[in-house]
Formats: structure tokens, sequence, C-alpha cells
């Protein structure tokens, strides 16, 4: 709906061409102030973190400004079909900052040329397009664009319609009022207005500048991209934060636990939490997220490890809060969505629409809780473009980190990094919770959150979760007598979890359960080598068959890496596992006997291979290599036979991590990349992204998308039509060292008519239930 008064005698000027929609620039200026006015509400105490200055106020008179230049003749032309136009409108948009100057202080004048001219491009790019001290100032032909009498439009528009948008909008408590000038469009005072931007951005550029001095221009320019990208999407109002109260979220006829209260109680403050797998963990952090309900969040993000726990948990906050709340953000999310969208339909491009727009709706930091990878948050550390976006999005907003022992000390070096700058800058808070936190963990997150709040599940809570046996035994689970015994078991009517630590191995124990007389209904195989089509429909079925209240129990066994380790909502009988550090180990026991409902529960590990199969403690020296392994197993030998007490767990870790060698390789690792991070984050500066960053960046991957080769012509097929999303479906992730060793051998070649997309085939076998194999013994580790 048009606001009063309208600019009518300007519905010749466009701000968008026909095939985005055709708008007119006053209404696409309207829509991004409707925005503007909704991040307003959204956040509404932003302002504490400007260092002073009238955030809003800036920040609304800006954006009434920020796309004037669009109304330069060749733009028009260009977006009515005519030949490309070689200016910045943004830069054009300077003119009319006179016309409000006067009622504005330098510093307030400073911000809004920053935030006009910077909502499209970096300030090295612009410094480029437009030097200083030619001859012939190409900002002369800039203004040449603008007829007088388009400007005189413009001005009066300005008059006659700022003022009362403003309370329209619901902004005049932080929106003064201004008396706008018509000024002549002037290239002098255009040049003027852009060295006033460059010296702040150099400012803040330079050596030594504080990083909290860089804070202000980061929201500033967050928050006008961020309403601009949001009005371009048509977005037509931004989702309201969770406002349920905590109660809300523990399941109807389900206990509450002491820790989930406390949790609840200390919703103000970092936390980190402690309480047995199975225990409403979950719960607990959403609990601390809400609080009463009365003082929400703006945004809730929650982390976790793996796709498969992020899709598991995405489909489970659905469940909770309904599909229009909860965002999905991880390198395959797209795969994930279509999956849970198309509804049993071969292709639809309704749904392919849907998943797109979800998709936009992760970029444009629309969705009030977001489910994601750490790594997903740390695009902005990298500097990347759109970072100011992001960080504004993560200002006062509630982070939720499950399972962080997932991560090697190199990666949680990053994520704490991280996690320090948004709490000391952007006012986040942080609630981090496991089974168990080694004390070496411990000593970092509470250095990092400032001495955070630490809940402990009670005495009474850990000793009704006593539901494993632990029994060590010689030999390794591929053994033939053990692959009876777990055949046994199945038919026994059991459901067992085998957990091994690579692909292939995951597939060699499948080839021999099923030589011992399982079935292919007996049993699930899930690792990261299956095509992304496979693995979504494998992740559905496991919860789908296993989850702990599922009404069906089919006997099975579920061979797994470490996909199953973290937060899926399975609940099997018993396990079998190959040796691997006690965190993992205790993650494992957790899809065992999960609520403690089937009294003792036997879990067996097995001695070896002790080597850590390329996967735990890599090291040069082949001595060390696997070392956490052997401290884990030696540990685990006081044990053998007892049920495990959880909260004794601390003390087991705290044993390990004593071992002098282990601590004095962790803590190196850790403090190595946190001297880097503190670096990376000296120079996190606004006005300009890192390019150069991305390809760091994407070093943090290990992995390469294949297409196996039986799927060729499928995925040529689908890229011809232009149906991307299920034409991804047929793609693997395999590690670097593994496409490298099969580009060695002949078995990779591009894929044949894909155009611009540059996708290797890789001639290795493949089938849907045993995934993508290779035929030898090269290690494989599994993180994905």
């Amino acid at each position: 709906m048009k606001p009063l008064p309208w600019p009518d005698w300007q519905e010749d000027l466009l701000a968008k061409s026909q095939q985005y929609g055709g708008e007119t620039l006053a209404s696409h200026t309207w829509d991004v102030l409707c925005r503007l006015a909704d991040l307003y509400r959204l956040r509404p105490n932003l302002a504490d973190l400007a260092g002073g200055v009238r955030l809003w106020h800036c920040l609304y008179w800006a954006t009434f400004l920020h796309d004037f230049g669009k109304a330069a003749a060749g733009f028009q032309r260009r977006l009515r079909g005519g030949p490309a136009w070689s200016h910045r409108h943004e830069v054009l948009s300077l003119a009319f900052v006179d016309a409000i100057a006067h009622d504005l202080n330098e510093l307030e004048q400073r911000w809004v040329v920053a935030a006009i001219v910077s909502h499209h491009r970096d300030a090295p790019e612009i410094r480029e397009l437009y030097p200083a001290g030619l001859r012939k100032d190409p900002l002369s032909d800039l203004c040449a664009e603008l007829q007088p009498a388009t400007a005189d439009h413009l001005h009066r528009w300005l008059g006659e319609c700022a003022n009362p948008w403003r309370i329209e909008l619901g902004m005049a408590d932080v929106v003064a009022e201004i008396s706008p000038q018509s000024h002549p469009i002037d290239a002098r005072r255009i040049r003027y207005w852009l060295s006033v931007y460059h010296q702040w951005v150099d400012i803040l550029t330079a050596a030594g500048t504080a990083t909290t001095a860089r804070i202000p221009g980061i929201l500033l320019r967050g928050l006008i991209t961020t309403a601009d990208h949001m009005a371009s999407a048509h977005l037509q109002r931004i989702p309201e934060p969770i406002r349920h109260s905590w109660q809300a979220v523990i399941p109807a006829g389900r206990e509450t636990y002491s820790h989930q209260v406390a949790s609840a109680g200390a919703s103000a403050q970092h936390v980190l939490l402690m309480a047995p797998t199975g225990s409403g963990k979950t719960e607990a952090a959403l609990a601390w997220a809400l609080g009463d309900g009365s003082n929400p969040p703006a945004r809730i993000f929650y982390t976790l490890p793996y796709q498969a726990s992020m899709n598991a948990m995405y489909d489970r906050l659905c469940g909770l809060f309904g599909n229009n709340v909860v965002g999905l953000q991880h390198g395959r999310a797209a795969q994930a969505l279509y999956a849970r969208f198309r509804d049993g339909e071969e292709w639809s491009a309704t749904t392919v629409r849907k998943v797109q727009w979800e998709k936009n709706l992760n970029l444009l930091h629309a969705r009030p809780l977001k489910v994601l990878s750490p790594y997903q948050l740390l695009k902005a550390l990298f500097q990347l473009r759109g970072f100011e976006a992001m960080l504004t999005d993560y200002a006062r907003a509630g982070f939720i980190f499950d399972e962080i022992h997932a991560y090697e000390p190199e990666r949680l070096a990053l994520i704490t990094g991280l996690m320090r700058y948004l709490r000391r800058h952007v006012a986040a808070r942080f609630f981090v919770m496991s089974a168990t936190f080694p004390t070496l963990i411990l000593e970092q997150l509470s250095d990092v959150l400032d001495t955070p709040t630490i809940i402990q599940a009670t005495p009474d809570i850990f000793a009704r979760f006593r539901r494993h046996q632990l029994y060590l035994r010689d030999g390794e689970l591929t053994d033939p007598a053990i692959i009876t015994e777990i055949v046994t078991a199945v038919r026994d009517g059991k459901q067992v979890l085998v957990c091994v630590n690579t692909v292939a191995r995951a597939q060699m124990v499948r080839d021999l359960l099923m030589q011992a007389g399982l079935s292919d209904e007996q049993l699930i195989l899930i690792h990261s080598r299956f095509t992304y089509g496979d693995r979504n429909r494998l992740e559905q079925t496991i919860v789908e068959r296993c989850r702990s209240d599922s009404a069906r129990r089919p006997p099975l066994a579920l061979v797994a890496t470490q996909v199953v380790e973290v937060s899926l909502d399975i609940d099997l009988d018993t396990l079998y596992s190959d040796p691997a550090p006690l965190e993992a180990l205790l993650q494992r026991f957790g899809r065992v006997n999960r609520r403690a409902a089937k009294g003792i529960c036997p879990v067996y590990i097995f001695r070896q291979p002790n080597d850590g199969q390329g996967v735990y403690g890599r090291h040069r020296d082949p001595e060390q290599a696997g070392h956490i392994v052997r401290v884990t197993l030696a540990e685990l030998e006081r044990h053998h036979g007892d049920i495990v007490d959880e909260s004794a767990v601390q003390t087991w870790l705290d044993t390990i991590y004593a071992d002098p060698l282990l601590r004095e390789q962790w803590l190196t690792a850790y403090q190595n990349i946190s001297r880097q991070v503190e670096q990376i984050i000296n120079g996190l500066c606004p006005f300009q992204s890192d390019a150069q960053r991305e390809d760091e960046f994407e070093q943090m991957f290990d992995g390469v998308d294949v297409v196996p080769a039986c799927f060729e012509r499928d995925y040529v097929s689908l890229l011809v039509e232009e149906r991307f999303i299920e034409a991804n479906d047929y793609l693997v992730s395999i590690s670097k060292q593994r496409f490298a060793i099969l580009r060695s051998q002949g078995k990779v070649r591009p894929a044949e008519e894909t155009g611009q997309r540059r996708v290797w085939v890789v001639q290795t076998p493949y089938d849907s239930r045993n995934g993508l194999s290779f035929g030898d013994t090269v290690i494989d580790p599994d993180w994905s």
C-alpha cells in the first residue's frame, strides 16, 4: 500500500528492469524503507553498539537517497533494454547529500555518505572507478546524466515525502525531522563527499585502529544492504522472533529436568551445559534461547558439525515451531530441502522455486531460527562478500553450539575466535553443550566467554542415565565370530549399531554381514560417500526406523561412520564399535538406549585397530599416529565390565588429556590457529571484502564433488534441462587426497557437455546400497 503523500509526478522513473519486476524508483525506495523499519523493530537496541551516533536516523536518510542516482538517463535507458551503463548510480546519489547535510553533524554526514555509496560495491572498487586528480573528472560525465527537471522532481520528492514517511513507518522516535534544501547537481560536491567516505575507510583500515571503532561501519553497511536485498527479493515482511516461553519446547508428557529449568533461568548469560546424551540438552538449549518469551533474541543460530545431524535437527525444530520459522544452511541444504518439499513427486517446478526461495531467505537473514554449520558462520570471519550483513545478523543473537567436542583443535580455535569477537563487539550470547567437556576445552571456552555460567545435570539425572555396560573386546569387529554375533543379535530382534571409522571399512562390514545371512531389509549403511540424493533418503529411513519414539522398530544392523554420532534422535539396542577417542565413543553410546528405558545395554569396543586408522591423531611419526586412541583404550581398560557412570566420564577425559604428548599436541594446534584468528580479526574492516580469503576459506573443506560414471548421462540431461537441484542429487563428496589418487590412476575425467560447470566423473563402482567404492585400502576417513 502506498503511503501519503506519494510522488506521482515521477512515476516514469524506474528502479528495476521489467526482468526484475519493473518497479518504480519510489516503490522500491518505499519497500527498502519498510524493511529498514522492520530491522529497527527487530533490533531496536542495536544503536547501543554504534558508538553514540544516531544509527537509525542516519540509515533512514541514507536509504531514502540511496537510489536517487538511478534517475540518470543512461541508467533509465538500460532498464528499458538499452546499452550497458558504465557508471555507478550510488555515486551519483551523493549529489543529493547536500540537501540534508545542514541538519547533520560532521560524523552523521560521514555515516550517511558511507551508507549510500557502499550499498553495492566495496570501497576499493569505487576508488578505482572514480579516481581523484584526473584532468577530466569522470564525475562530470556522471552528473551530465541527470537532467535538471529530473533533479527537481527528486528534490521535490525528498522535500514532500521524506518526513511524513518516517512517521508512517513508526520511526519518528529515532529519525529526526530534516528540512531538505535544493542544491544544484555538482561534480565537485560529489568529489567532496567521496573524499569524506574514503578518508573514513582509510582511518578504519589503518594499522592500530581498534576493532571497536570498526563496528559502527559494519552495522551501517550490514543494515542498509540487508534492507535493500530484502526489498529487491520482494520479501513482504521480516518474520517475527520466536516469542514462546521455554515451557513450550518441553514435549508433552515428558519430565522437565533441573538443568532445563536452570538453562531457562540463565537466558541472559553465556552458558556451558554438561548433561547425558538423551537427557533433553536440545530442549535445555532452546529454553535458554527463549527464556520466558518476553525478550526473545532477534535470531537463534543452532550449529552442528555434520550434515546428517543438521538435517535431523531441522526436521525436529520444524515439528516444534513450523517450517516458516526454521531455516537450514549448509553445503547441501538445497538437496535436503528438495527431498522434504517434493512430497513424492518426481519433479516439480513449484518445489524447485520453493527450495530457491528458502535459500534466498537464508541469504537474506530472514529466518528467526537457523540450523547451520559453524563454517557458515565463519564466512564472516574470512571477510567474504556480504560479511557486514552476516555480522549484523549475529548482533544480539543467541548461538547454540551442540557437541563442541567434535571439532579438531584447529577448527575449534576458529570457532572460539569468532565467539570471542561476537561476544565482545556485537553482544551475542552463547550456549555451548556436550555430554562432557574435557578440562582442556573447558578452560578455552571459559576464557573465550569470560567466565560463563556452568550448568550440570544433577547427580540423580546422571545416575538415572546409567544405561550402558562397557566391554572391551579382543581383535576387530570384522572378525568372523563377531560378524556372526551381530547377525544373531539381529535375528533375536535387536537393533544393532555398528560404528566404524572409515568408509571403506563400513562397506566391508556391510558385505560381511550380508554374506553371513542378513537381508537388505535388515541392513542399513550410512556414510558420506553416497550421492546426496541417496544420502537424504537413507537419513530419513534411519530416523523413521530407529528413532526413540518409533512405533515400529524392526530388527536391523545400522552400519555407520561418524555421521551418526551427533544429535540424531535414534535409539538402538547395542553397539559394536571400532576404537576411537572417548568423546566420539560417548556419542556412539548415546545412540543406544537413548532414553534409558531398556535397563542396561551392552556397548562393545574393540582393542584393534589401535592406530587411529588415519582418522584420529594423524602424525608424521608412525609411532605417534593414533596415540589418542591408544591412550583412550588404556583408560577404558580400567572400566572394562563396568556400568558407565556418565558423571565420572569427565575424570576419564581429564586423565586421557593429561597425557603429556596429547596435551602438547592439542594446545600447540589450538594456540597456533588462535594467533592467526587474532590477526584475521584485527584486519576485519567494513566496506571492503577480501576475495583472496575465499581461497583460504575453501581450504577448510576437504571435499571434491564428483559424479559416479553410471550417473553421468542422467546428470548431464538434468543440467541441460536446468534442473540443477535434481542434478546435484547425483554428486558424491570425496576427499582431496582420494581425488588426487584416482586422478593419478586415470579414473577421473571431466564430465561431457556441462557448459560452464567444471564437474568430474569418477570411473569407479557405485550402487545405492554401498555407495561409491574404490576397491583398495587407502585411508578414507569420513568427516562429512
